[in-house]
């Protein structure tokens, strides 16, 4: 029973951060592609196109990795063992969540 609730508290606050994450990078592209139309250049480079739908993305998923790995340091020490491959399934998905919610507004 701990350990589910070990695993329900972590992912409640993964999917709040997440959550703002993706607002927080909605509005960046947003307001990049608002500010692209007024300049003579216009549109944003093929490079920050793939930055910010994909390497933002995976950096977050990376950083949430290393998160996990220190929140399950510090519940080892209540005695409760949550298992890696569950963490890194649920970081891969929300990773994919970010792209698939990103890409349409970068492209």
């Amino acid at each position: 029973m701990k350990q589910a609730i070990a695993y329900s508290a972590y992912f409640l606050i993964v999917a709040t951060i997440t959550y703002f994450v993706e607002v927080f990078l909605s509005f960046m592209i947003s307001g990049i592609l608002f500010y692209a139309a007024d300049s003579p250049p216009g549109d944003i480079s093929d490079t920050s196109k793939l930055l910010f739908s994909v390497g933002m993305p995976l950096g977050y998923a990376f950083v949430l990795f290393g998160v996990y790995y220190l929140y399950s340091q510090i519940i080892k020490d209540s005695n409760i063992h949550l298992t890696l491959s569950i963490g890194v399934i649920i970081h891969i998905i929300i990773a994919i969540y970010l792209i698939w919610n990103i890409v349409p507004l970068v492209f």
